[in-house]
């Protein structure tokens, strides 16, 4: 551990020419496991992973060492960001704007479209304005506000699913911090208070769907909490920013005070959810089930994932993000050390894969299920791009110059140069057959035979996210290789 540190700080301090600037770092290629803070890696990580006393990758399926022999990420951020611009623009031009992109068809390639009101519906408004973000054309500002007008007022015609901060976040909440637009703000601050009223105090968390009754429920008396809810909550977070503080206009409502009662009710959640979802090990489960009286729990189980004790690989990235944009906006140690519990973890999982992926930065789609060869997995991409974005935000709340906050940096780095390769990336330029989506290779609903190797729209929106949150740190646009 004490070498691998010392290689680090070196490696992160090197000045390299040419049009790269001269406070660029480089991150060495060291197996996943290996950029954990709090641990580091087993004698069957090491032996799965195959590297050689160089520290160089052997693996054929691992992908780090296989990348451009030199390279930075300004140039490799400029490249995904060609192709994002190439996908979203035909998809523009193919799809009316109320037809909101969900998953790859497995034959064509093309988007199936959802309707407003799916989970998914507020992301492909996020992926425009992602790239307004990156390219500063007010084009995509304009595509952005034109495929979110279709979400405008159903806050409340939605009252069986919640998933308004997946819905609403990328959408308005982005485009009001863009454009100052009062309208937008009020869609957004709209859905912060329709979530605020799914939140049970008796539970301390916020129900994710009413009535729902996936397979692996009880038939108890219910109210069901999925993982992914932690990045739902975090609409509730923002909403507690721009509603404004206590005043008249607030006097005659439940919520005098929404500003701090919906950042304590999204706080109340990411504990049940660091309580209940995470495992001892830092492992987590897909769903717990509550009494919604009493509070206990029914029930720990799965739903897309293997099994009710594996691993499923987005929930454990909806975690990893989660948690470290709770402890960003909050500041509260306690969920920095969850932060630090299911990252660690999540890299951890990285090089203990099964034969054939074992030390890759994009994972199974569960970490415990069987590697199918013929089906290189399947990996899920999605789950890196969302995991990626997390240890971002968490090497920069944890600073990037100290040892924690490059080791979690440079694992977001080599998860990002994994995504940006081309098993990952799309290449527009090859053709007929060619995927519609920005990232191949991902999974939404292994179980269910839902789009299984495929592309998501979440999977580009949390990509391209964090591609271009790396654009924005000093410390992550400068490392080069």
């Amino acid at each position: 551990a004490g070498s691998l540190a010392a290689l680090l700080l070196a490696a992160l301090t090197i000045v390299v020419g040419g049009a790269i600037p001269d406070s660029s770092l480089q991150c060495p290629n060291v197996q996943p496991c290996d950029l954990q803070c709090g641990a580091s890696c087993s004698t069957s990580a090491r032996s799965a992973f195959g590297v050689r006393g160089s520290g160089r990758v052997t693996n054929e399926h691992a992908q780090v060492a296989a990348y451009e022999a030199a390279g930075n990420m300004q140039d490799l951020i400029k490249r995904v960001t060609a192709v994002a611009e190439q996908q979203a623009l035909a998809a523009t031009r193919k799809l009316n704007s109320n037809e909101y992109p969900d998953y790859t068809d497995t034959v064509t390639g093309e988007w199936k479209t959802a309707v407003p009101g799916r989970w998914t519906s507020g992301f492909f408004a996020g992926v425009l304005w992602q790239l307004h973000s990156l390219t500063g054309s007010q084009m995509w500002a304009d595509l952005a506000q034109q495929w979110q007008t279709a979400l405008a007022d159903r806050q409340r015609s939605w009252v069986a699913q919640r998933d308004l901060g997946f819905i609403y976040q990328p959408s308005f909440a982005h485009s009001y911090e863009v454009t100052g637009n009062k309208e937008h703000l009020r869609q957004a601050l709209a859905a912060a208070e329709a979530l605020s009223w799914s939140f049970n105090p008796a539970t301390g968390s916020i129900e994710s769907w009413h009535g729902w009754q996936p397979s692996g429920a009880t038939q108890k008396y219910k109210q069901i909490v999925i993982i992914d809810f932690i990045i739902n909550a975090q609409m509730l977070l923002w909403g507690s920013k721009h509603v404004g503080t206590a005043g008249v206009d607030n006097s005659l409502r439940m919520d005098t005070d929404p500003a701090t009662t919906w950042r304590d009710m999204a706080i109340s959640h990411a504990r049940q959810v660091a309580a209940n979802h995470v495992r001892p090990d830092g492992t987590t489960y897909h769903i717990v089930e509550y009494d919604p009286d009493t509070a206990e729990i029914n029930k720990r189980y799965t739903y897309q994932g293997y099994s009710d004790d594996s691993t499923w690989a987005r929930g454990q990235s909806w975690a990893v993000l989660g948690f470290a944009l709770m402890y960003h906006d909050t500041g509260l140690p306690e969920f920095l050390a969850a932060a630090q519990r299911v990252t660690d973890k999540w890299l951890s999982l990285l090089s203990a894969q099964p034969a054939g992926l074992a030390g890759d930065f994009i994972p199974i789609w569960d970490f415990k299920a069987p590697y199918n060869r013929a089906k290189d997995g399947p990996r899920d991409s999605s789950s890196a791009a969302v995991a990626a974005l997390g240890m971002l935000h968490l090497a920069e709340s944890m600073g990037t110059d100290s040892a924690c906050g490059k080791k979690y940096l440079c694992a977001a780095v080599s998860t990002l140069r994994a995504l940006a390769s081309s098993k990952y990336l799309a290449d527009p330029s090859s053709g007929d057959g060619v995927i519609a989506a920005i990232f191949k290779h991902g999974v939404s609903n292994y179980p269910g035979g839902t789009g299984v190797d495929v592309g998501l729209i979440y999977g580009d929106y949390y990509g391209l996210m964090a591609y271009s949150k790396c654009a924005q740190m000093e410390a992550c646009r400068s490392i080069a290789w």
